[in-house]
């Protein structure tokens, strides 16, 4: 069986300098945040902001918002910080 049956081939991608293995195609800003804070509930006091680097031609670096998603790649380095209001 090719590869392509299975999805996408298992890459390595950095965040917060933290290596994960990630099998999916795209990543999401939710589940960015989820790598970098695990097992932690956002509250409507915090705010993440999500800057990426090394990603694909054309989209090598940028943020990434609530509700959009990023194609990932082997390598890419995501940043995310979070601000809480008090």
């Amino acid at each position: 069986m090719s590869q392509d049956s299975h999805g996408p081939a298992p890459v390595t991608i950095v965040v917060n300098t933290r290596p994960h293995t990630w099998e999916a195609k795209e990543i999401t800003f939710e589940q960015v945040v989820d790598l970098a804070y695990p097992g932690q509930v956002p509250t409507d006091q915090d705010t993440y902001t999500v800057r990426y680097s090394r990603g694909h031609d054309g989209h090598g670096a940028g943020s990434l918002t609530a509700g959009h998603s990023v194609t990932v790649k082997k390598g890419m380095v995501f940043d995310v910080y979070r601000t809480s209001r008090s």
